[in-house]
């Protein structure tokens, strides 16, 4: 039997036989690994026939994976196409028209948090409820954090916060603006210092007494002007100021690394084994523990603090975030009839995900506000107007406005510079839904699973968008229709800074500011849209309206001027600086 196996294998066309078959077998293989197009959904054909679909010609895309994503829809001439970003998986669906996205968001309950999301976030933070499906465990999740939002706990709790943090970046920068003597010097470390500042402030109050932002300000403070000159000797012909950086606690670059760690697993093509490979890493696990004893330290004294009340519902012992989510969950134990649970996973990320993604988001979006505000002097100089009236007595008396006055006054212009911000700042480029169903888009099946992401700049947004059939459109999207949702932006000038678009003016003459001018999605929408939308809009107004009332911000050279950007976790600039002149009011 042997001998006639070895007989059979000599024979040459049998050697022919097994090799073509081995390589039809290895074709059928290919073939099955190819990208698999959506039937009628345009697409890159060149992609269709490579294993590695379009992630070969996003990499390669010289303004970053954003901008060549965003450009597939003007290449399609459309407002849906898909794109193959992973190999073996399959396609996503992108789409570039507000009304469609607006109407998934808010009516089309077939579309849910993406596993792309979840997969990026659930390696640092697996339990905060951003990587959960929409169902009892993110309920549960979101009324833990429910009291955060309310009226109340912003104005009484994070307001003073958040104003005593930027002070000390007011501070900061009145000692570089006599430094650098009319140079410009990079704002980025500055503010992202002082929006983790105020995102602990927010979390821990004065429980926790490490910040990013005091050790910078006694840094410049024993500075003299040799120190500037030694600092700038080989820095670029623009003559940029270059200030030392003060050392920062290891809680501090714990927590800065988390944010830097979840902007790598955003560029990986394979977030879940990037993070199990990092994660074995010592030096990252030095900084996850770093973070749990902190955060664990910092429950254990808000349960203390807890325990000596006797009312729960006396709050004035509140002094912050977690301080309120102990309350909720005693209060939540008791009603549910169990022991309450103070530290768990999900207490945990939840903290952790508010610090990380709640620092990241506000402090790019300030970031492109300065740039903006810079190069657009007239802007700058009408909100600075806009802001003297409004808080007449601070001007009169020669002081900043406080805290309160800055939250309960009403300012038409403010509320447009910083929706016009967010609108252009683009901080979140992309939002994305997955379907838990079949169901359909402009016409086109899409089967269930299929991840969507939705841009929120270039047509409709940013451009003028694409002409669709109604028809086309899902019926909620049609039934809809009404004259707020269909405002458009006028095509001239939409890409441009202009605060004045958001304003409307009423028959008496006075400007209302009006947000449903115009497509813009910073926060997305609907019950999966950002949870911290409101803490955003009040930092971001205390910020704008100190850094305006104290500083002239001129405009850079070109050079220090460009809108490139970086992406991370966040859609950063690659350069931001800022040229100040001191005025009137806080004093160094």
């Amino acid at each position: 039997m042997a001998s006639l196996a070895a007989l059979l294998l000599s024979e040459p066309l049998v050697a022919v036989g097994i090799v073509a078959l081995a390589a039809g077998l290895l074709y059928f293989l290919y073939l099955s690994l190819l990208p698999k197009p959506l039937p009628g959904i345009p697409y890159n054909p060149e992609a269709a026939s490579s294993l590695l679909g379009d992630l070969p010609a996003m990499l390669r895309d010289e303004n970053g994976p954003m901008d060549w994503i965003l450009d597939q829809s003007r290449r399609h001439s459309g407002p849906i196409c898909q794109v193959f970003l992973r190999p073996f998986s399959k396609p996503f669906v992108l789409i570039s028209d507000y009304r469609e996205a607006q109407d998934i968001m808010l009516r089309r309950k077939e579309w849910d948090r993406s596993d792309y999301t979840i997969e990026i976030f659930s390696g640092q933070a697996p339990g905060h409820h951003i990587n959960q499906k929409t169902g009892p465990v993110w309920k549960a999740h979101r009324r833990l954090l429910q009291d955060l939002m309310l009226p109340g706990f912003l104005k009484d709790v994070a307001a003073p916060n958040i104003y005593a943090s930027t002070l000390n970046l007011v501070r900061l920068w009145s000692n570089k603006e006599r430094l650098a003597r009319g140079r410009p010097f990079s704002a980025e470390n500055d503010i992202f210092y002082a929006a983790l500042d105020s995102v602990l402030e927010f979390s821990f109050g004065q429980a926790f007494p490490h910040r990013a932002v005091p050790p910078q300000l006694r840094q410049v403070e024993t500075m003299t002007a040799y120190d500037v000159a030694s600092t700038t000797a080989s820095t670029t012909e623009q003559g940029v100021v270059e200030f030392v950086r003060g050392p920062l606690h290891e809680t501090i670059q714990a927590t800065l690394h988390a944010s830097n760690t979840t902007g790598e697993l955003m560029d990986s093509p394979c977030p879940r084994l990037h993070w199990w490979f990092k994660s074995k890493m010592p030096s990252e696990a030095r900084h996850i523990r770093i973070r749990n004893a902190f955060l664990r330290e910092q429950v254990d004294m808000a349960q203390e603090r807890l325990n000596m009340e006797t009312n729960l519902h006396d709050e004035r012992w509140v002094k912050s975030a977690v301080d309120l989510m102990m309350m909720r969950e005693r209060i939540s134990a008791q009603k549910e009839g169990r022991q309450p649970v103070y530290w768990s996973p999900a207490i945990r990320d939840e903290i952790i995900g508010f610090v990380v993604a709640g620092h990241d988001t506000s402090s790019t979006t300030m970031l492109w506000g300065l740039k903006f505000l810079s190069d657009n002097q007239l802007a700058q100089d009408r909100l600075r107007a806009a802001l003297h009236q409004a808080h007449w007595a601070a001007a009169a008396e020669g002081r900043i406005p406080t805290a309160h006055e800055i939250t309960s006054t009403h300012i038409p212009y403010l509320n447009a510079v910083i929706e016009e911000i967010l609108r252009l700042a683009n901080t979140l480029p992309i939002l994305d839904r997955q379907t838990n169903t079949d169901t359909t888009l402009f016409g086109h099946h899409i089967p269930k699973d299929t991840i969507l992401l939705m841009l929120n700049r270039g047509p409709s947004f940013t451009e003028p968008g694409f002409q669709v059939d109604e028809r086309l459109r899902s019926a909620s999207c049609q039934t809809s229709k009404s004259p707020v949702g269909l405002r458009q932006w006028s095509p001239d000038g939409m890409d441009k800074f202009m605060p004045e678009r958001w304003l409307r003016t009423e028959p008496d003459g006075s400007l209302t500011f009006d947000s449903t001018s115009g497509p813009s999605l910073p926060f997305g929408l609907g019950t999966r849209g950002c949870f911290g939308r409101r803490l955003g809009y009040m930092e971001l107004r205390i910020m704008v309206t100190l850094l305006v009332w104290e500083f002239k911000m001129g405009q850079c050279s070109s050079e220090l001027s460009g809108y490139g950007a970086i992406e991370a976790l966040t859609h950063k600039p690659k350069q931001c600086y800022v040229k100040l002149e001191k005025l009137e009011g806080l004093r160094s």
